[in-house]
């Protein structure tokens, strides 16, 4: 590994998703919390359990595209949801857990759920039964990949970065264009050199000290235009060609599992200190750097 620090560019774009597989928020500035980013991923859609089961089951866009289509927009004490067709409702965050949820990596979550308006909203959207869990203060998710890192309804890490140079490299050797979004990170850095921050491990962004885990396993959700709900052919071919990981010799053997046989794009991080606050246009200063996953492409 090696510390000797150096420019990484500046951050040029920042998105919550409050509502997991939902419509993103692009914010100037916000603060970091236990779980990564306020108001990041603090919902999660999940299907309506059995009558002989408490457990509902995580509900994202890797089969339901239309979540796409769904805007959360924060209120005081809760938050608005619109979707067209379907219209617009309130729903109040609730206040204690009443329910457990199977969240996308496995774990069963104590959260509550947000009530029967919200409920029958995602079920036409959806077009099946379906339910809104939220996450209270009693909440808990400690992250087994992220050494016991909270997170809110994210796969798994509690931030997620991509880098605009590393996105135009991308789209220069596909088949049709797309925009970062669709990557669904939280924190968009623009630097000169694509596929720069693989080899980053401890970076700066403003007065926030992220440390990266692990470059990110790409499912089919970028395939989905983020407005419309649409789904394309790239990025996932060009994905297959040039960020294809075979082999994550080294790693864990259940980080091998998420990774070997995957696309990557985007690194997968924590973020301290909570109460900071990062704001477009704060410098990326890298302070230590490593051997990257995969090498660039060609």
């Amino acid at each position: 590994m090696t510390t000797e620090s150096h420019d990484g560019g500046s951050l040029t774009g920042i998105a919550i998703h409050p509502i997991k597989g939902c419509r993103r928020i692009e914010l100037d500035s916000v603060t970091v919390t236990a779980t990564g980013l306020e108001g990041d991923r603090q919902w999660q859609v999940v299907t309506d359990p059995p009558e002989d089961s408490a457990l509902g089951e995580a509900v994202t866009q890797r089969r339901n595209a239309a979540l796409a289509t769904v805007a959360p927009e924060p209120i005081e004490g809760g938050l608005t949801v619109s979707a067209p067709g379907v219209g617009m409702i309130e729903v109040k965050r609730p206040d204690a857990n009443d329910v457990t949820v199977l969240a996308l990596i496995g774990e069963e979550v104590a959260c509550a759920d947000a009530g029967d308006e919200a409920a029958e909203f995602f079920s036409e959207v959806l077009g099946f039964p379906a339910r809104l869990a939220a996450l209270t203060p009693e909440s808990s998710r400690p992250m087994r990949l992220f050494r016991g890192r909270p997170t809110g309804f994210a796969d798994a890490a509690p931030v997620l970065v991509a880098s605009t140079a590393s996105l135009d490299d991308l789209v220069a050797r596909a088949s049709e264009p797309f925009g970062i979004e669709r990557f669904r990170a939280n924190l968009i850095v623009t630097n000169d050199q694509p596929w720069a921050e693989d080899t980053w491990t401890e970076f700066s962004i403003g007065p926030a000290q992220l440390a990266t885990r692990v470059v990110w396993p790409r499912c089919a959700v970028p395939q989905i235009d983020q407005d419309t709900g649409e789904r394309h052919r790239e990025p996932a071919l060009v994905l297959r060609e040039h960020r294809w990981c075979y082999s994550a010799e080294g790693f864990s053997p259940g980080m091998r599992g998420m990774l070997e046989g995957n696309a990557m794009f985007g690194i997968a991080c924590t973020i301290d200190p909570e109460g900071a606050v990062v704001s477009v246009g704060d410098p990326v200063i890298v302070t230590a750097t490593g051997q990257p996953l995969l090498d660039p492409p060609r």
